[in-house]
């Protein structure tokens, strides 16, 4: 009698006797996955049984494996080269179930392109690869032919990539059911019910203020106007809510309020900048517990619980935060370990945090997203900021419902600062100003500006924070300013725009060189922001260097016409005024590498550019950047040392790096070939580089410090 063809075999360290999963339950297991995951799908125009649909595609995609040069491979541990992963996208192509095609083909290797000059494209491979014998499924799976959903273009697309996702996702899953026997901890959170209660027992003692002139009170208006609107129907929610005005925790209420009225599985807050991530995870976990708040970007610890480790890998838990660039990237990738996550977007709370910081090169493909997620995907989201971006007319026509209703008075009840237009100032100048104030913040729009400014000023009580330090240095020099601040001591600070964002200092007077009116404002929000001193003793000095950059010369011209127009810096009506005029330049410019139309018809003779989008949507253009890593004391040391046995052994590899990342120092490529070129780093891997020269770097202001402070290589 013939073997029953398996799909995994795990071997006993004691010497029992190897455990197979038989293929027939492995395609069914990941088919009843696949299904469950995709019943959260419901896109505009797919009239089809969508869950059948993704059925059919967990149980096409294994059955390669049946073939029995694989079957030797597996039984026997045999070096053998087989590929199992065309045979099931073969029989669903010829059914006409593309997006079930495409999500086999890729389920190991990534999304296939859809047609190029490659033989690794989906039609390529179906059509001409040639495959081992696995006809033999026929004896054990019925595969059907279920209606391809009727979409085209990018929604097409769009539904492609959450039923992979859905797919690896099921795959992944049971195979790690299978090889740990059972023994891996999921599902150990709270559900989103226990959390609301949390949040609502947190907030109790705000809701109690009912003095709405006070800055508490407004803040506790705004509360009351989350939870309110939190009841309401599924959609796209704007919150307009000046700075100060507490929408960290306020937008977490309405989240969970929603999420809780609607049945939604989790709430996703996408933020910025990793520096905000660790502030306000930290708020989170206060409020809801350690457990519940998983982090997923670039520098998080991965010294947590492997419950943490897991979701992280497939976002399941109740509330994730992660980064811009790791949220809409993944929505673009093509491959298996970074799109495994994104079915579990679906049925969720999305909180865009700092809305404005969508780039403009992306942000049609951004804003495409965010459509296809709400109208197909059961997902809500929120784009909240101080300064919101003004994008109802590219989500025409799905409607938009602000939650702060009377957003303008709210903006006039938490005025608290007057913004002056300085003019154009020497550094000299602007260095004498800043130290005749006790307490001071300079924001400038370049690195190599805040390093001079810096070195302008006495050393007692002068900080600098920019890029060129490591985040682990820029944590600490925070927590110091805070401190200082507190305390009423000296402390002038010289900065990039890295504090506008989710950074709580509170300065009397701040300095901001010219830039987009949205930095500006945010740079504003750093000034009076606790409402501790009239908006009379409140100064934000808007102002120009002798020195232009072309980065800033379109952001700045359309400040200055907003200015003449509307007289204000922080006018709701300004801020409105400023943004459609500055979506309104270059329509092509808001898709600049033509990713949507990529999809709509081709990208470069593509068709269905998985892979080619993929290289194309890059949020921080990092093509003329490298990283340097700075051991700064002996932990860097050691890690650094643990790295270099991890480029010999390639194990713990990406632990190793995810820990770097506290001293890592991203440079310009003409930077970084200078500093190899003189022998003042050395690289351990290729573009992975270790600073030599200590003398290069200060504590203080990180990177380029020689010993006699000249910032030489720039």
């Amino acid at each position: 009698m013939k073997e029953k063809a398996i799909a995994h075999k795990f071997d006993f360290e004691t010497g029992q006797k190897a455990k197979e999963q038989p293929l027939e339950d492995h395609l069914e297991r990941v088919a009843r996955l696949t299904e469950q995951f995709c019943r959260r799908f419901a896109p505009d125009g797919a009239d089809t049984d969508i869950g059948r649909y993704a059925y059919m595609t967990g149980l096409a995609h294994d059955i390669g494996k049946y073939a029995e040069k694989f079957q030797k491979k597996i039984r026997e541990d045999a070096a053998i080269s087989v590929d199992h992963s065309t045979a099931g996208a073969k029989e669903l192509f010829e059914k006409r179930m593309l997006a079930a095609s495409f999500a086999v083909a890729g389920h190991h290797g990534g999304l296939p392109n859809g047609m190029d000059t490659s033989d690794s494209n989906l039609k390529a491979r179906v059509n001409r690869r040639k495959l081992e014998d696995y006809t033999a499924f026929r004896d054990e799976i019925a595969l059907e032919k279920i209606e391809e959903p009727k979409l085209t273009g990018f929604a097409h697309a769009f539904f492609t990539r959450l039923l992979f996702s859905a797919l690896t996702d099921a795959d992944f899953l049971d195979t790690e059911y299978f090889m740990r026997q059972g023994g891996v901890m999921r599902d150990g959170y709270d559900p989103v019910e226990a959390l609301y209660e949390r949040l609502l027992a947190y907030v109790a003692p705000w809701r109690k203020n009912t003095e709405r002139a006070s800055l508490n009170g407004v803040r506790a208006g705004i509360l009351e106007d989350c939870i309110k609107a939190g009841s309401g129907k599924q959609g796209l929610y704007t919150l307009t809510v000046p700075t100060g005005g507490g929408k960290t925790v306020s937008s977490l209420a309405f989240a969970l309020r929603h999420a809780c009225e609607r049945k939604l599985d989790r709430v996703i807050y996408v933020i910025p900048y990793t520096s905000i991530i660790e502030q306000n995870a930290a708020v989170f976990r206060h409020i809801l517990g350690d457990k519940n708040v998983v982090e997923h970007h670039s520098n998080v610890s991965l010294d947590e619980t492997e419950l943490h480790q897991l979701s992280a890998e497939n976002w399941d838990a109740p509330l994730i935060i992660t980064t811009a660039v790791q949220f809409f990237e993944s929505l673009y990738s093509s491959r298996v370990s970074v799109c495994r996550k994104l079915h579990n977007i679906a049925n969720s709370v999305v909180i865009f945090d700092e809305a404005q910081m969508m780039p403009l090169p992306y942000l049609k493909p951004c804003v495409e997203a965010i459509r296809a997620l709400v109208t197909g995907y059961h997902v809500t989201a929120v784009l909240c900021t101080a300064t919101q971006p003004a994008l109802e007319r590219l989500f025409a026509p799905l409607p938009v419902t602000e939650i702060c209703g009377d957003y303008e008075a709210l903006f006039q009840k938490l005025r608290r600062v007057q913004y002056i237009n300085y003019g154009n100032a020497a550094p000299e100048e602007l260095a004498g100003r800043v130290q005749a104030a006790r307490q001071a913040l300079v924001v400038v729009n370049r690195r190599k500006t805040a390093q001079e400014l810096y070195r302008m000023l006495p050393a007692e009580g002068t900080f600098h924070l920019s890029t060129y330090m490591t985040p682990k240095d820029r944590r600490q020099a925070i927590v110091q300013i805070k401190e200082r601040l507190k305390a009423g001591e000296i402390c002038r600070v010289v900065a990039t725009s890295l504090v506008e964002a989710g950074v709580d200092l509170d300065f009397p007077v701040v300095y901001r060189e010219k830039a987009g009116l949205d930095s500006i404002i945010q740079a504003g929000g750093r000034c009076n922001r606790e409402g501790n001193r009239s908006p009379e003793e409140s100064f934000v000095y808007v102002f120009g260097l002798q020195e232009k950059y072309r980065a800033f010369e379109k952001n700045i011209s359309i400040l200055e016409e907003t200015l003449e127009k509307y007289g204000a810096y922080d006018m709701p009506d300004a801020v409105r005024y400023y943004f459609q005029t500055l979506q309104g330049l270059d329509a092509a410019y808001l898709d600049s590498k033509n990713i949507i139309a990529g999809f709509e018809r081709e990208m470069d003779g593509v068709v269905m550019p998985f892979r080619k989008a993929d290289e194309a949507f890059r949020l921080i253009d990092d093509k003329n950047r490298k990283t340097a890593f700075v051991p700064t004391d002996k932990e860097g040391e050691q890690l650094l040392d643990a790295l270099d046995a991890c480029v010999r052994e390639r194990e713990n590899f990406r632990y190793i790096m995810r820990k770097l990342n506290a001293y890592a120092v991203d440079i310009y490529e003409t930077e970084y070939e200078k500093l190899l070129r003189n022998g003042s780093i050395y690289e351990v891997a290729d573009g992975i580089a270790v600073l030599q020269d200590m003398r290069l770097y200060e504590r203080k202001t990180g990177l380029c410090g020689s010993e006699d402070g000249a910032c030489w290589f720039l």
